[in-house]
């Protein structure tokens, strides 16, 4: 199964990989948006030399009439009181110093507590049958993962996508690039590798649908 979403590719600097992941799911649930793109860019947290968090695109969809969790063993109440520090602890000290120089910290705290208390927040390792379960409920995912490994190659980028559907052996997604590849079918071993790079419980989901209430 699989949903006919729009797809919309990465733009030409290959830096909104993102953005343009959520905008998929907000167009395929309400095709008449429309929005600037340095507007979307901005909020969806994309700031010029940082790397961009999901926080900010998780709480434009709570407050914009959308259903939405964000699955990630990272501890955000820890974050919040901790910021770097935490960053350090969890990820060593070159990696959480490259993260503390291309994250905004101050901000991404604040925004840390906001989705604590809308209750946005579930902490678990997310798995390829949730994925499925969450398609078959009706909602869209967006996820990070390596696209070095999603194409076979060595090293890191990080990258996201949507998916859209699935079959027996794979996940079908919108890869919005570079190079942008709509309805791209991955086998499942070959996400599982991708999306758990560079460990388990670096995994990140975003599950989103259009609310009903």
């Amino acid at each position: 199964m699989n949903y006919d979403v729009p797809f919309v590719p990465n733009t030409k600097d290959d830096l909104h990989c993102l953005q343009s992941a959520y905008m998929m799911i907000v167009k395929y649930y309400k095709p008449d948006f429309e929005i600037d793109w340095d507007e979307w860019s901005k909020i969806t947290g994309f700031e010029v030399g940082k790397g961009t968090w999901a926080s900010a695109g998780v709480l434009w969809f709570n407050d914009n009439g959308f259903d939405v969790k964000h699955y990630e063993v990272f501890d955000y109440d820890e974050f919040f009181k901790r910021g770097g520090d935490y960053l350090i602890q969890t990820s060593g000290q070159d990696v959480g110093q490259w993260q503390i120089e291309h994250s905004n910290i101050p901000l991404e705290q604040k925004r840390a507590k906001q989705m604590i208390d809308k209750g946005l927040l579930v902490s678990k390792t997310p798995t390829i049958e949730d994925i499925k379960s969450y398609l078959d409920k009706g909602y869209l995912l967006c996820v990070l993962l390596n696209s070095r490994r999603l194409n076979g190659k060595n090293g890191y980028f990080g990258h996201a996508v949507t998916i859209i559907g699935y079959d027996d052996k794979s996940l079908i997604i919108h890869d919005p690039g570079l190079p942008p590849h709509p309805k791209r079918h991955v086998l499942f071993e070959d996400f599982e590798s991708a999306w758990a790079d560079p460990n388990k419980e670096s995994k990140e989901l975003d599950a989103i649908k259009l609310s009903t209430k």
